[in-house]
């Protein structure tokens, strides 16, 4: 019956993203609240995808509400729960609290600053900001377990300097701030082309032409990074982590078992046909969004440099299981041949139900795109089209009205997960 139950949690997830990549957010919403409410592991899991569905149906507050919650709760809670990784020792991963990974950290606190340039509250840059932080002590923890690349690993993201420019060359006044900003786009993305064009600008001192404002398109486009299973090969870094976790959690260092190979979550980027949005302003060409953060390669990075520990908990988790199956034979008077086939076959038993966790943040974008055009004050129609990587129009073109003010920023989120663009109302 658990496993029953498993299983329909995992279908209505499923059936939630499915909805979400095609548009049907009120069905992702419903598949996903039914697993949030649920006092399933994954429930914590699913709240993230449901603050994606809120963000898409224009509920950026409720988004915010949710997204600040979690982020709260799990800072709490990694300082690690003594239950949780006890039991996953005895099962697997997946019993434990759900704690995200590194990537989804940070894209919380990135996430929350998007959500505050669509409602304008004032705390877009502070939210950046965090995630910058945060980027910056996951690269200090990992030099600190050897890790020699980790500030290529745990680079910051360009999201904090763009908006920090944005917003400072809007009061029309900090023009020099915005600079430094734009300049360090620049640096930590140097494929985001309008970081040059900004920079120039700002040195002019002009926001835009007399008796027009900025329109800013920040597109959410393709599929982002998932969590599948996978065998990972216990490796001699991760057997000389494990055996180090293994010693310090039992005083005592014992022989870790000939291991070939683990299960591990590893991650997928799934397939999107979606590069980039065209725009369009009544018929006139306005141009193609650029990428600023590349969600996807920044999960892969960290989760490949993290595979050790990831791998290590595996090994020091069968550790674990061969000493219990030895002492439990021992107990009912085994010993000799007899013993060491009852552990053996106990063992087994165990490796072959133990499973990856593979719960995570299945609704992000696998970019953060942004496109940056000069209007006319007045009312525009926006023609918004999802092109593939040789620029082909995908799908069908879709159209929204926005008010451009004089000397003003007004801000566009757009959905672009496969061939249609949702704009966020």
């Amino acid at each position: 019956m658990i496993g029953s139950g498993c299983a329909s949690i995992g279908r209505g997830v499923e059936r939630g993203r499915l909805a979400y990549v095609i548009g049907d957010f009120a069905t992702a919403q419903t598949e996903l609240r039914k697993v949030a409410e649920s006092r399933s592991p994954a429930a914590a899991a699913a709240k993230l995808d449901l603050a994606m569905t809120e963000i898409a149906t224009g509920n950026s507050a409720v988004a915010i509400k949710s997204l600040r919650e979690l982020r709260d709760d799990f800072d709490e809670k990694s300082a690690a729960a003594p239950v949780g990784e006890l039991a996953s020792i005895v099962a697997d991963d997946t019993v434990r609290t759900y704690r995200p990974a590194s990537y989804e950290k940070v894209m919380i606190r990135s996430m929350l600053s998007l959500c505050s340039l669509a409602v304008e509250d004032g705390d877009a840059e502070s939210y950046a900001l965090q995630a910058q932080m945060l980027q910056a002590d996951l690269a200090r923890q990992a030099e600190e377990r050897g890790l020699a690349s980790a500030s290529t690993v745990y680079q910051p993201l360009a999201l904090a300097p763009y908006l920090r420019g944005v917003l400072r060359e809007s009061t029309m006044h900090d023009y020099d701030d915005a600079i430094r900003a734009y300049q360090l786009v620049s640096h930590l993305e140097p494929r985001f082309a309008p970081a040059q064009s900004d920079i120039e600008r700002c040195m002019t001192g002009v926001h835009s032409p007399p008796g027009h404002g900025v329109l800013y398109v920040i597109a959410l486009v393709g599929r982002g990074p998932i969590l599948e299973p996978a065998e990972a090969e216990a490796t001699t870094a991760a057997l000389q982590i494990a055996s180090q976790i293994q010693s310090v959690a039992s005083n005592d260092r014992l022989r870790l078992p000939n291991l070939v190979s683990v299960k591990v979550p590893k991650v997928v980027i799934p397939y999107s046909p979606a590069a980039a949005l065209s725009l369009d302003s009544s018929g006139v060409w306005l141009g193609a969004t650029q990428p600023l953060v590349d969600i996807g390669s920044m999960a892969i990075r960290q989760c490949e440099a993290e595979m050790p520990w990831t791998i290590a908990r595996a090994i020091v988790r069968r550790v674990t299981k061969e000493v219990a199956a030895s002492q439990a034979t021992s107990a009912v008077g085994l010993n000799g041949i007899g013993r060491d086939l009852a552990t053996f076959a106990t063992v087994n038993a165990w490796s072959l139900t133990e499973q990856a966790d593979t719960r995570c943040w299945g609704l992000l974008p696998r970019e953060v795109q942004v496109l940056r055009a000069e209007l006319p004050k007045g009312t525009h129609r926006i023609g918004l089209s999802v092109v593939g990587p040789v620029g082909d129009k995908l799908g069908v073109i879709k159209f929204a009205d926005v008010e451009i003010r004089d000397g003003k920023n007004t801000y566009m989120t757009v959905m672009a997960s496969d061939r249609e663009a949702f704009v966020v109302k």
